[in-house]
């Protein structure tokens, strides 16, 4: 009995030591810090409704039908007056010619009348009709 008291006080005595002794620790034996993430949800954001702006040509179109144009398609009736119109040819610093074209629709394949020229051009135009012009200005015959 009394060997198995030495050891119970020897390994008592082991223990307190140990529990005394500051420990050295090295990164493999280092206990790692807890990592907590915490994902919060995100409100959101208030919709806001806006209209988007009307699609046009571009261009204004004015208050009224213009009744001196240059170069583009316009719609006759909103975007030019329909009438006679003429151009004195070909505006200066241009490469010479004088075009315009009345059509059904604002496609090329529906052509009514066009005329290409190097000097003074006269037509007439309709309510409904797209005119395309180019290379000079017009204006409207009194």
């Amino acid at each position: 009995m009394a060997g198995l008291a030495v050891a119970l006080t020897l390994g008592a005595g082991v223990g307190v030591v140990a529990a005394t002794q500051p420990r050295v620790l090295d990164a493999a034996t280092a206990p790692v810090p807890a990592t907590v993430t915490v994902t919060a949800e995100a409100t959101p954001a208030p919709t806001v409704t806006v209209p988007a702006p009307p699609v046009t040509s571009g261009r204004a179109v004015p208050a009224t039908p213009a009744n001196r144009f240059a170069d583009g398609t316009y719609l006759v009736g909103t975007e030019v007056e329909a009438g006679s119109y003429r151009s004195p040819g070909p505006a200066p610093g241009g490469n010479g010619h004088c075009y315009w074209a009345r059509l059904r629709t604002g496609g090329v394949s529906k052509i009514l009348a066009d005329q290409l020229t190097t000097g003074a051009a006269r037509f007439t135009t309709r309510r409904g009709e797209y005119l395309q012009v180019a290379g000079c200005e017009f204006s409207l015959s009194p």
